[in-house]
């Protein structure tokens, strides 16, 4: 059966050709692999689509004269299916990854970067000097070595240094180097990795300076590492938090809090604050016990010219009362 189908790879009429392309699919024997291999040179493009499937499909660490005969053929992307395929030989595939790292077409190179890293992670330090930031950027994707991310986070190109700073959260190491990406386009990432280590040190100037203008996304990272934490013991903190751009962010911070030092603020948010800051302190406040203080102001924010602040006022005393009355 499997010779019939590849006598028909010959036949006159293409839609024999076909059929039996599709027979050899169905039929699933890599020895029809020489055959594909004269498809390449098909003048129909069906068939050379189809003979690249085969090779992807069936090359495996026993077909290294395909994957060295790929590798020189003039159509780049043959050259880079060599690269695709080459890790499935091993080590062997070395040489001919070498030589296609130094290819005239970038994508090329991309990709036997690419497959070699996979093969042999020594080469990690030869690649990580590469003038390609795409390929720095793979280097440094395969690496574990803290000395090589700590580096790379000095890298000319953004994509590069992310990836540094993922390989380090990945790897769970935190080098205080991280700070001086905490005020960048990377600042999230590298909050995220830093913040336990310097809420664990009490580098409170550091945290402070990411309370001063934080997006949302550091906003809800601050919150989540200080929730449990005593930082309304932190004079810098909680001035930065009092003086931030982000009008949200104090009342976050003091969503969970229930010491009186929390109860003062939130008095202040609520005689000095915006409208923002104060519908949500508002908001926070149900549930709970609320302080004299602030039980004190509630008739007179009922009857506030914001609507909104009114609204929520009034429901706080509605959700006090009842929680009187269950009491």
């Amino acid at each position: 059966m499997l010779q019939y189908e590849l006598d028909r790879l010959n036949h006159k009429d293409v839609r024999q050709r076909r059929m039996a392309v599709r027979r050899l699919f169905e039929i699933d024997d890599s020895t029809a692999l020489a055959a594909f291999i004269d498809l390449l040179d098909d003048d129909d493009e069906w068939f050379v689509g189809k003979s690249i499937d085969a090779l992807r499909r069936w090359v495996d660490s026993g077909h290294r004269p395909i994957v060295v005969t790929l590798s020189v053929r003039s159509e780049e992307r043959l050259r880079m299916l060599a690269a695709e395929l080459a890790p499935r030989i091993g080590t062997e595939a070395l040489p001919i990854l070498s030589t296609l790292c130094s290819d005239d077409n970038h994508s090329v190179r991309r990709d036997a970067w690419k497959a070699r890293l996979k093969v042999d992670a020594g080469t990690i330090p030869v690649a990580i000097e590469n003038e390609d930031h795409n390929i720095r950027k793979l280097a440094v994707s395969h690496s574990g070595d803290p000395e090589i991310l700590e580096q790379m986070l000095s890298d000319s190109h953004l994509r590069v240094r992310e990836a540094a700073l993922d390989q380090m959260i990945a790897i769970h190491h935190s080098p205080s180097i991280l700070d001086q990406l905490l005020d960048g386009p990377l600042g999230i990432k590298a909050a995220k990795l830093r913040l336990p280590n310097l809420i664990d040190d009490e580098e409170t100037s550091t945290i402070a300076s990411l309370c001063i203008d934080p997006e949302p996304a550091m906003r809800n990272l601050l919150a989540k590492n200080l929730d449990d934490v005593a930082w309304l013991s932190w004079s810098d903190v909680v001035s930065a938090a009092r003086n931030s751009s982000d009008e949200l962010l104090l009342p976050r911070l003091l969503r969970s809090r229930r010491e009186s030092e929390a109860d003062h603020l939130r008095l202040e948010l609520l005689e000095n604050g915006s409208s923002a800051s104060r519908i949500r302190v508002l908001e926070h406040l149900h549930g709970r016990p609320i302080p004299e203080s602030i039980a004190t102001m509630l008739p007179d924010l009922a009857t506030d010219s914001d609507p909104i602040i009114a609204q929520a006022a009034s429901s706080l005393i509605a959700d006090s009362r009842a929680l009187e009355t269950d009491v």
